[in-house]
């Protein structure tokens, strides 16, 4: 259809005024125009009526009613079996006779749809504990391959020891000499908003089927004594762009500056450590620091992270604990935090050389599994608080 009208088809084709029309000739007198709106002061009702209602704090819909319906998240249950007798009986019977799923599958496929949430915004999980030889590193990279394998989303394992971490030597370095200090070298590049993903990845060492990336430290333990607050707020700031789950690898010093800075910006705090008596105190100390530094300020940020811990208890060698010390040591610890995890011990693990998930014994994967979603549940708690927060502003 030609919309090349004569100028007759216009007028009649023209959109319909909301103001009176009058004659060409009357309209082309100022004098004779009429206005629809005065040009009188509006009243303080008639202000007071066209305020503009912000319905982002008051919603049209509450959902209170439909959210009842789609209460559930996932049909886990509905779903047929995938392993144990269950799995086997549906798969002889050809489907013919398909039992319920067992609690255990059950459980399994719950963790994961926690560690599969999303966040509002990037998360830090911060993996801390003063004593060495706990295995900071090797719950990072467990954790790093957890969140990386089955979230789906960016994760990155980071090692902010204040010296030499161990990152850089249990995970697969791809021929990449480069660490956080050839990353700081460069850092001003990766500040403006046409830094890319692709370039940062250069300095990040991919972990392939374990579906993380690791920031190491450097080998030089004086370039490790220069990265501060100040670097590492630089550097968290440009990773937070680009990564949904940021893990931070620790040192043993509670009291340097990066591992302090650390601590400022975390969300979920990780505790390894041994059922040894050693392992407990040291623990214990550095949550008595955190209480104490909430104390002082009044920032109850830092006494939050201590109640909303997990704990990973590891299998470390040397000599046997007595259960009944053992039992104690548990009760000491788990009475500061919200939950403990075994971690059972795993060959893989325990090389002291690269670890590969996918060596990884199914008892430590699914320890790793169950742990991954108390950190997703402490997270999604954060994140909810924070959201609150900022809607009461």
């Amino acid at each position: 259809m030609s919309t090349n009208w004569q100028g007759s088809e216009r007028k009649s084709r023209a959109p319909i005024s909301l103001t009176d029309t009058e004659p060409e000739s009357i309209a082309a007198d100022p004098s004779t125009i009429i206005h629809a709106v005065p040009d009188a002061e509006p009243s303080a009702a008639e202000e007071k009526a066209e305020t503009v209602v912000d319905h982002r704090e008051v919603p049209l819909v509450s959902g209170r009613r439909s959210a009842a319906v789609l209460r559930k998240e996932n049909v886990n249950d509905q779903l047929p079996p995938a392993t144990g007798w269950q799995a086997f009986l549906r798969a002889v019977s050809f489907g013919l006779i398909s039992p319920k799923v067992g609690p255990a599958e059950l459980a399994r496929r719950a963790d994961l749809s926690a560690i599969q949430r999303v966040y509002s915004r990037p998360m830090q999980i911060m993996v801390a504990q003063p004593l060495g030889g706990v295995g900071k590193t090797m719950c990072s990279v467990g954790l790093g391959s957890t969140f990386g394998i089955h979230s789906g989303q960016q994760t990155l394992v980071w090692d902010n020891n204040e010296m030499m971490g161990t990152a850089g030597v249990r995970t697969n370095a791809n021929d990449s000499t480069r660490t956080v200090w050839d990353l700081l070298n460069v850092l001003e590049s990766f500040e403006t908003v046409t830094a890319r993903k692709g370039e940062l990845s250069y300095y990040t060492r991919h972990q392939g089927n374990n579906q993380f990336s690791v920031l190491v430290a450097d080998e030089d333990a004086d370039r490790m004594k220069s990265i501060g607050a100040d670097e590492f707020n630089r550097i968290h700031t440009v990773v937070s762009r680009f990564y949904d789950t940021i893990i931070v690898d620790t040192g043993n010093n509670t009291r340097s500056a990066n591992w302090l800075a650390s601590i400022e910006v975390t969300d979920q705090l990780v505790i390894p450590t041994t059922l040894k008596r050693n392992a407990v105190v040291s623990a214990l100390r550095m949550i008595e620091q955190l209480e104490s530094m909430s104390e002082r300020t009044g920032n109850p940020h830092y006494k939050d992270l201590v109640s909303n811990a997990v704990v990973l208890v590891t299998q470390g060698g040397g000599a046997k604990v007595s259960a009944a010390e053992q039992a104690e040591l548990r009760e000491n610890l788990s009475s500061a935090v919200r939950v403990m995890i075994d971690i059972p011990y795993d060959g893989a693990l325990d090389t002291g050389s690269i670890i590969d998930w996918q060596l990884v014994g199914d008892p430590a994967r699914r320890a790793f599994e169950r742990a991954a979603a108390e950190i997703a549940e402490g997270l999604l708690a954060v994140d909810r608080a924070t959201a609150t927060k900022t809607t009461n502003r």
